[in-house]
């Protein structure tokens, strides 16, 4: 197998009797080879963000599928790519990827482009441009929040071309389509996804809040902080109806900027609060500014419980001892009972396997490796894997009982708005570890009741 890399130039529950339609009205929210057949060289461009590798098959058809995958590897998302590679080198030892897709009688070598965006929201769309109109990829995969994929989806959608999307609450990535989560008729012609809601969070936090406060007392205040980007919009509108009707109220701060450096004002509102708990949903850097300052003016929550950081070993380690006992969500853990749809491989197998592999603690975007489960079933499944048209339809069909992000079934009923899976999260705590110097212990599966709970949950502050 050879390698060559163009480097990038710089540049369930019942939500406590609040409806769906409730959530919303307030706040208006209306390349790898990996088949048989030669490398295919990253095009070179102003962008020149795609990447290859390749393994020859014993037989080649001459007929050939390209995927391209959009993804943040370096920069502040980078904890969100970190496991991306390894994802990219088990698909290409599985026996699809590896020795084709049969479609039609047919044998199709396939190409995995691999795209990073830095983690700027610019080059995510310009690689999606690039990807679409010059790589000419059959289909595009995009994962890791709104920064990346909401870019993404809108270009894939203007320009026609089929895209399978993760780790982007739902809300965000609809809204971002011209949709409206509180009536969710519109159905995206060439892009779906699966991961949570926004409403998952609030629904996965509260149940820790609850068992804390039973042992050390609870005001129900949530004090919380959501910037003015796609998440934080969406946490606006989702958050306040949820907590309400579990009987918490919001301390809510003003909508800051991405990147703001100081949090005195917010940090002041919250301890004169007297709020009992604390959440928000910044980018990691974001994060771990505004802890250190928390922790420095005396704002000490019985429990924090933050979305979008702290998700990842390397973001945990970059804080130290900061993050001990502060709780958050994981929409895949080793313990879960699902398999790859492709060698049966368990998430314990895959999960042992990337340590094993020297990549220390398992990453929950280990998960992304079901993209290709999806991509593989749409592709499969039509007569012409060119026609783009004919795999977007394809991919709204997609049924996949046992995959490794969990069952996926593009046509149920159930879906929050068309295209959508939810993959329910679990909630974990960052503690002291035993094997690694901070461990992420599952500590509430109220959400997924099929993952095991590995830890108590504790107090951040008693």
């Amino acid at each position: 197998m050879t390698d060559q890399t163009d480097q990038p130039s710089p540049g369930k529950p019942d939500s406590g009797g609040v409806s769906r339609r409730g959530l919303f009205r307030a706040a208006g929210v209306g390349a790898a080879v990996v088949g048989g057949g030669s490398l295919l060289e990253a095009c070179s461009s102003s962008i020149k963000g795609a990447s290859g590798a390749g393994s020859t098959a014993s037989a080649s058809s001459g007929k050939s599928i390209t995927i391209g995958w959009i993804h943040p590897l370096t920069g502040d998302l980078a904890g969100f790519g970190a496991p991306d590679n390894w994802v990219i080198s088990q698909i290409k030892e599985t026996s699809p990827y590896k020795n084709g897709f049969k479609i039609g009688g047919s044998t199709y070598d396939v190409t995995i482009k691999s795209y990073d965006t830095q983690s700027s929201v610019t080059r995510a769309g310009d690689l999606a441009k690039q990807a679409i109109q010059q790589d000419n990829v059959d289909l595009l995969l995009a994962s890791s929040t709104p920064e990346t994929v909401n870019a993404v989806a809108s270009q894939a959608e203007t320009l026609g071309t089929p895209l399978v999307c993760a780790n982007i609450p739902w809300e965000s990535w609809y809204i971002n389509l011209g949709g409206n989560p509180q009536k969710p008729t519109l159905k995206p012609k060439y892009v779906t996804m699966y991961f949570l809601g926004a409403e998952h969070l609030a629904l996965c936090f509260i149940p820790m809040w609850n068992r804390i406060g039973a042992q050390y007392g609870n005001n129900h205040l949530v004090a919380a902080a959501f910037p003015n980007d796609s998440d934080g919009n969406a946490f606006r509108a989702v958050f306040p109806p949820i907590l309400k009707g579990a009987g918490y109220k919001m301390e809510l701060s003003s909508p800051y900027a991405d990147g703001t450096t100081n949090y005195s004002s917010m940090i002041a509102q919250f301890k004169s609060s007297g709020a009992d708990w604390f959440t928000n949903v910044p980018l990691p850097p974001d994060f771990a500014t505004m802890w250190k300052q928390a922790l420095q003016q005396g704002f000490k929550p019985k429990l924090a419980t933050v979305a979008k950081v702290l998700l990842f070993p390397t973001d945990a380690y970059a804080m130290g001892s900061e993050v001990y006992n502060i709780a958050t969500d994981s929409w895949w853990v080793p313990s879960l009972p699902w398999h790859s749809s492709f060698t049966g491989q368990s998430c314990p197998e895959l999960a042992a396997a990337y340590t094993a592999a020297g990549n220390g603690q398992p990453n929950a975007n280990i998960s992304n490796y079901t993209l290709f489960e999806i991509a593989y079933k749409a592709l499969t499944s039509v007569n012409d894997p060119h026609n783009k048209t004919e795999v977007a339809e394809a991919i709204h069909q997609v049924v996949i009982p046992d995959a490794v992000a969990g069952p996926m079934d593009f046509t149920s009923s159930k879906a929050p708005a068309p295209g959508v899976v939810i993959t329910p999260p679990v909630g974990i705590q960052w503690q002291k570890g035993t094997t690694y110097a901070l461990e992420a212990k599952v500590v509430d599966n109220t959400l997924l009741p099929q993952a095991k709970i590995t830890g108590d949950l504790l107090p951040t502050f008693k």
